[in-house]
């Protein structure tokens, strides 16, 4: 079985919004410069005794579990599943769930707003001629990329991604 991997990973940002208002990441950038004073002011070593004068360049964050590629675990939506089951959280889904053969559906015609039917998802199955199988990753492309800066943007059943196969 020939098999291709597509990196649904879109970099982390606070330049774009990607999420809604409140829940945005918050990411303060400190350069090579600052880094050398905070090597200074915290471990007693003289600016002019760094290499070139520089320290370590980092980024501090303020983010929630929805910023940036992530996966909602069953936990997220409800503290049940399966019928009363305790939902799964974060640690616990499996890994074989984010990997599989990738099925793109196309919703980019739809209004802002728009809460796709199940009818709906049928007939895009039906329209690239896919019958969906167990293990199936499905991603959902929206007119959402185009407000995130990037039309190519695809909601996943395992994150967000920049392509995938499409039928």
């Amino acid at each position: 079985m020939n098999r291709r991997i597509i990196d649904l990973s879109v970099t982390l940002t606070d330049r774009f919004i990607t999420d809604p208002p409140g829940l945005e990441p918050d990411i303060t950038y400190q350069d090579h410069a600052e880094g050398a004073r905070w090597y200074a002011e915290t471990f007693g070593i003289p600016v002019d005794h760094q290499r070139d004068g520089a320290g370590a360049a980092i980024e501090r964050l303020t983010l929630t579990t929805h910023n940036g590629t992530h996966l909602d675990a069953p936990w997220h939506y409800h503290p049940t599943m399966n019928k009363g089951e305790r939902a799964i959280t974060i640690d616990e889904v499996p890994l074989e769930w984010c990997m599989g053969p990738g099925v793109k559906l196309d919703f980019r015609d739809m209004p802002d707003g728009h809460v796709v039917t199940a009818a709906e998802m049928e007939a895009e199955f039906a329209r690239i001629g896919h019958e969906l199988r167990p293990g199936d990753i499905v991603l959902v492309n929206t007119r959402a990329g185009a407000l995130y800066g990037d039309p190519g943007y695809l909601a996943a059943g395992c994150g967000i991604g920049r392509e995938a196969r499409s039928g």
